[in-house]
């Protein structure tokens, strides 16, 4: 395993990677269809996720877990 990857592995949180093609992709997106994908992902959590499961994903976004 290399350094960065040791070091990342002992991060808490959560990470994910994605490659050249998926940014060449995003990026060829008009701003309207990236902002719609947004909204409807938030409007999608604010539905789904129970009080119990966004104090979690909170703890995860501050790197508490």
């Amino acid at each position: 395993m290399k350094p960065e990857e040791q070091a990342a592995h002992h991060r808490k949180g959560y990470s994910y990677r994605v490659t050249d093609e998926q940014i060449r992709r995003w990026r060829a997106l008009p701003p309207r269809v990236k902002l719609q994908w947004l909204e409807d992902a938030n409007r999608l959590l604010a539905a789904a996720l129970t009080p119990k499961a966004r104090a979690i994903q909170n703890h995860f976004r501050r790197g508490e877990l």
